[in-house]
């Protein structure tokens, strides 16, 4: 139930297709993640992401991105825009329509931290305007969905006194998530919690507690989840293994299951 005026939603969409490979203008970045706020209309009044560079550089805070939000209609979903990093067909685009309900677009160079003082990542934020076209950045779109929404094979139940959005976001340019992080000797215990890596790039100058992980070729097949992060060094990573069910190869490339993260501050 709302408690206050203002309400933040925290997004970390699943990049789980070629994680590792440049996307091309116009791929979905990522396809419809669902996320529950309290009932009733709302605006947004602020939008923050946290973006992940390439290989342990501030690469991809230039780069602009869409987010397209969207609500349930008479208990169903709305239907998949296909996989992340491939352009999306007219046929899903056109089955999505009806349950779109508003789109950002995300204007980096109007919100990108641009002194890059984070060094292996960027912040966007609607505050961080670069130029005086403060009203690119107006965030206020509206979003009201289906408190009664009740769940499939993919999504959770809403819980009562919130309600279900989905939000799907498309790049604009060559976004690329890769770490050159790489596994060091292959794995086929199941069991394993400990990752060694190679030093083509520190692990703990890019991952932290927390993230979740996957891997995949240096080509982004074979992807594999591999855990959230329970302790992290130089040359090695510790998960929780949760996920983990499938054989590591000599350098598979360790990458973030979610490279961005979307703060939604929301006024009702």
């Amino acid at each position: 139930m709302i408690n206050g005026k203002y309400q933040l939603a925290t997004i970390e969409p699943k990049i789980d297709t070629l994680p590792n490979q440049a996307f091309a203008n116009k791929d979905l970045l990522f396809d419809w993640t669902a996320f529950q706020i309290p009932k009733g209309t709302c605006a947004i009044k602020s939008i923050n992401v946290i973006v992940q560079g390439k290989d342990a550089v501030a690469a991809n805070g230039s780069l602009d991105f869409g987010l397209f939000f969207a609500k349930s209609i008479n208990g169903v979903a709305p239907p998949s825009l296909g996989d992340a990093n491939s352009a999306i067909t007219v046929i899903k685009a056109a089955a999505a329509r009806r349950h779109i309900i508003a789109y950002q677009a995300i204007d980096s160079s109007e919100m990108e931290d641009a002194q890059d003082a984070l060094v292996g990542y960027n912040i966007l934020g609607s505050g961080n305007h670069n130029s005086s076209n403060i009203a690119a950045n107006r965030h206020d779109a509206v979003l009201e969905g289906d408190p009664s929404f009740g769940g499939d094979a993919n999504y959770s139940k809403t819980v009562e006194g919130f309600q279900t959005i989905w939000v799907a976001g498309i790049t604009i340019g060559a976004a690329n998530y890769g770490t050159n992080c790489l596994i060091d000797g292959a794995v086929t215990d199941l069991a394993t919690r400990t990752f060694d890596v190679s030093e083509d790039g520190d692990a703990d100058d890019i991952f932290a507690v927390g993230d979740e992980l996957i891997a995949c070729a240096s080509n982004g097949t074979s992807a594999q989840v591999i855990g959230t992060v329970t302790a992290v060094t130089a040359d090695t990573i510790t998960t929780d293994g949760v996920g983990f069910d499938g054989a590591l190869a000599n350098d598979d490339e360790v990458c973030f299951r979610s490279p961005i993260t979307l703060r939604l501050g929301l006024e009702y």
